[in-house]
């Protein structure tokens, strides 16, 4: 009898990896496909979903004895694109970064409730209104996240998201349907239908099991996928009530496991649904970019070993220019670097301490606002493997620190293929 196996598929800014996981986590097969990277532009949709199949063919390779039972992907936040009813694309994508939503961006500030993740030029509600004030579009016609339309070239209907890819489109979770302020700025009939992360929607056709050569009576099922950032947070393997998530990575991402949602502007704060449980957090504007602006990746490891915690660091607020979203929500917020010490080890503790008293400014927050007290923490990103760095933190925070096994994208799609969101009830 030939094993099971569940397949999450994790499409990023810099690749595609795809991870197969057994009935018991285990991983048993993974690939990375580059994408190209700068100067080259983003892969347009088309050529996402040409690097999509070449990643799965190699996959499916990788298993030949196992029956695939389905298939989850997860994309890039804010990535949004239109196509029509059968799932053609008629724009381009626009990716969560591009800023050219920023009139768009100002209408939907006039009629969005101010905590509404749907603010700012980013959102991939601006960039529907973007792609409506400048083009000639159909009568009918979809909004698609990255995540959609990826689902759709392997045989998903088109029309459907998930609540956690619809947040910064501005779907409210809390309420579970679109708002109705959203009719004062779109027509409602361009809003896909939302499911939970999880949820079944689609299957396999014969044709794509075809091209990917996946030989097996019963075709894998596609169910619908989540956002990068919440794949990997269910990788962690965090799942009770005050587990925090901490990323080290290009910014300070936190993020805690509450019973209860948070929306706050002031302290920049905002709540994915998982299941039964809401995931409160916040995005700094400090870390790696910081780092890295002052120091290689060869030194932030040799300066790290010189540096001696027993003594105080420099009192900085370590960000590249002016400007903080959480645990402030400021875009004038200022910079403090200064004054710089002789010695390089000595300004890099006082990034690193700096960076670790955001954190634990932040986890303040999200316990105070939410009412739920921080247990553990697990530590994601490059930051994470920076042993000097977490002796500052534990001491900083002042709570457990947990083992992180996995901390891929990938895999935290295979996990939701394979249980949905039954690890979050």
């Amino acid at each position: 009898m030939r094993e099971s196996a569940w397949i999450g598929i994790d499409f990023g800014t810099s690749g595609c990896r795809v991870c197969a996981v057994d009935q018991n986590g285990n991983i048993i097969a993974q690939i990375e496909q580059n994408l190209p990277a700068a100067p080259h532009p983003y892969p347009s949709p088309k050529q996402q979903s040409l690097y999509l199949f070449e990643a799965l063919k190699r996959l499916v390779k990788q298993l030949p004895a196992v029956v695939i039972e389905s298939i989850s992907i997860d994309a890039t936040s804010g990535s949004v694109m239109l196509s029509d009813h059968q799932g053609n694309p008629l724009t381009e994508m626009l990716m969560y970064n591009d800023q050219r939503a920023y009139m768009a961006s100002e209408k939907i500030a006039e009629k969005a409730p101010i905590n509404s993740a749907a603010s700012g030029p980013s959102s991939g509600l601006a960039k529907l209104l973007y792609f409506q004030l400048t083009l000639a579009l159909p009568e009918k016609y979809y909004l698609l996240h990255q995540a959609d339309w990826l689902a759709i070239q392997l045989g998903a209907t088109p029309g459907i998201t998930d609540y956690n890819n619809a947040l910064k489109s501005g779907f409210d979770v809390v309420a579970n349907h679109w708002p109705s302020w959203l009719e004062l700025i779109t027509p409602m009939s361009v809003l896909p239908n939302v499911v939970a992360p999880g949820t079944v929607i689609g299957k396999l056709s014969e044709a794509v099991m075809l091209k990917l050569g996946i030989n097996q009576s019963a075709p894998p099922l596609i169910k619908a996928g989540t956002t990068d950032s919440l794949a990997a947070f269910i990788a962690t393997g965090a799942r009770r009530v005050g587990e925090g998530v901490t990323s080290l990575g290009s910014t300070l991402v936190l993020k805690l496991i509450c019973k209860n949602p948070v929306f706050d502007a002031e302290t920049g704060i905002y709540s994915h649904k998982l299941g039964n449980r809401w995931l409160c957090g916040g995005a700094s504007n400090s870390v790696g970019a910081v780092l890295r602006h002052f120091f290689t990746d060869e030194q932030l490891i040799t300066l790290s070993q010189k540096i001696d915690l027993n003594q105080s660091a420099p009192d900085y607020y370590p960000l590249l220019t002016p400007g903080e979203r959480f645990p402030v929500a400021d875009p004038n917020y200022p910079a403090k670097l200064l004054p710089r010490p002789a010695e390089d080890h000595l300004f890099l503790h006082g990034l690193l301490a700096g960076i670790a008293s955001i954190e634990k400014t932040g986890y303040q927050y999200l316990q105070q606002l939410s009412a739920t007290p921080l247990t553990s923490i697990r530590s994601v990103g490059g930051g994470a493997k920076n042993p000097v760095w977490t002796k500052l933190r534990e001491s900083l925070l002042q709570v457990p620190f947990e083992t992180v096994e996995h901390t891929e994208a990938a895999y935290g799609s295979a996990l939701l293929a394979r249980d949905g969101l039954t690890l979050f009830q």
